[in-house]
């Protein structure tokens, strides 16, 4: 918008503009009375998903895991004609532990991750706890 009578606004990140529409305000009044709860959720989790997708892009963070992927499952869920999947992996941390893990992630359309493919993943700097994908590690 041009903006021609108001103060001009920020260059807002896309991301925090969907959140914004979808959860505050009078937008967020109508979409919390004509969308169903489980619509809203699972619009909520690819935001969140997308989130994390975009700090794993950006903040260039440090390897903390590796995984070979098991099986991959599509949910129908797309953030930007980018299909959210289900990944079942073998981990293998950086100080040797392995252990199975499920992971509903944001995955690029031009790299989906095929059974056998090793994966990048990294610590969420919101939780450290928790891991996230990062992408396909070429050898």
């Amino acid at each position: 918008m041009m903006n021609l009578f108001g103060k001009k606004k920020k260059q807002q990140d896309a991301i925090e503009h969907a959140d914004q529409l979808m959860n505050k305000g009078l937008s967020g009044l109508f979409m919390k009375g004509l969308v169903p709860k489980e619509h809203r959720e699972q619009i909520n989790q690819s935001l969140n998903s997308a989130r994390q997708a975009q700090t794993a892009a950006n903040s260039g963070l440090a390897m903390a895991a590796t995984a070979v992927v098991i099986s991959v499952t599509d949910t129908g869920k797309l953030v930007n004609f980018d299909p959210i999947v289900v990944l079942v992996l073998d981990v293998t941390e950086v100080n040797g532990n392995r252990y199975p893990k499920t992971l509903e992630t944001l995955v690029s359309k031009l790299q989906i991750p095929r059974p056998g493919d090793t994966v990048g993943l990294g610590s969420n700097p919101v939780n450290p706890s928790e891991l996230i994908y990062m992408g396909l590690v070429t050898a």
